[in-house]
């Protein structure tokens, strides 16, 4: 199976006193599918996912296969606990998501043959499609292109790689992985357009969580107009900093949604005396990114 296009990694709406907020995810489910997404991605980085249980977790991953309304879902999985990703990667598997998404295990750094071993215990047991997930400036490692290759040969369920380094050389070595049956995809909103001039199938792309900016990119450039793609890459590539008033992106990336939805008391209140200064912030930076956002 081939994925190609934008798949959003999905924000995981909270109510004020910590519980997920499934009405707004339905409400986000529904935005995404109305700006052309063509998969969600459930419990990856900027939906915290080190932050919910694994109960939580699999309630969520449930309830967006439930209602992804025709998207493809790739279901993340990832844990420090290579255990506890094979207990969630089955349930995934069993629950109807179309392929799950995977990093080395973390916290303590692994060597490339724990990551192999990690894998490999992992698609032996769950035996179901997944993609590599190449972050390390999280996981403290990275992906070595040999190791891709291993696993990669080893495992027909190895159908693509997530790749979020924003080191271009190496995403440029694993374009050579590139074919039929698996499928590259930028992790890095403002390395898209990049990526795909060298091939890469898309994006998994924060920012669409709130504007349909990047998918206007992606089809600007499939389509041949790939001058009006790179003057909208350059529109996003401000928004791209990692942290602002101490924030991290997916905080802040949260109160987007929360604002545009028009909930004013967010995610547990984090840092009350802080949120306005963050508002602020934030509609300086995305003030531009509407529900309707098809002007970027």
């Amino acid at each position: 199976m081939k994925f190609r296009g934008i798949i959003t990694p999905m924000l995981t709406p909270f109510k004020p006193d910590g519980t997920i907020d499934f009405d707004a995810t339905k409400t986000l489910i529904e935005y995404l599918k109305g700006i052309g997404v063509t998969g969600l991605f459930p419990c990856g980085s900027t939906g915290l996912f080190p932050f919910l249980s694994v109960e939580e977790k699999k309630a969520f991953l449930k309830y967006v296969v439930e209602n992804a309304a025709g998207l493809k879902v790739l279901a993340g999985v990832g844990s420090s606990s290579t255990q506890e990703a094979i207990e969630l990667g089955k349930y995934a598997g069993d629950i109807g998501a179309d392929a799950l998404v995977l990093m080395p295990t973390y916290y303590i750094t692994p060597g490339q043959p724990e990551i192999i071993k990690h894998f490999s215990d992992f698609i032996t047991e769950v035996k179901k499609e997944v993609f590599l997930y190449n972050i390390p400036q999280l996981c403290g490692v990275r992906i070595e292109t040999d190791t891709v290759a291993k696993l990669k040969t080893e495992f027909s369920e190895v159908i693509g790689l997530k790749e979020s380094s924003a080191d271009m050389r190496y995403f440029s070595s694993i374009m050579d992985f590139s074919g039929p049956d698996f499928s590259i995809l930028q992790g890095q909103d403002d390395l898209l357009v990049p990526s795909l001039s060298i091939g890469a199938d898309g994006g998994v792309c924060g920012l669409s969580n709130f504007s349909s900016a990047v998918i206007n990119a992606y089809n600007e450039f499939t389509t041949g107009i790939r001058d009006k793609a790179a003057e909208v890459q350059k529109k996003t590539d401000q928004h791209a900093p990692e942290n602002f008033n101490g924030f991290t992106f997916s905080i802040r990336l949260l109160l987007r949604f929360l604002l545009k939805i028009r909930i004013e008391e967010w995610w547990i209140q984090v840092s009350h005396d802080r949120t306005p200064s963050l508002r602020e912030e934030s509609n300086r930076r995305y003030g531009q990114f509407r529900l309707n956002s098809n002007k970027v």
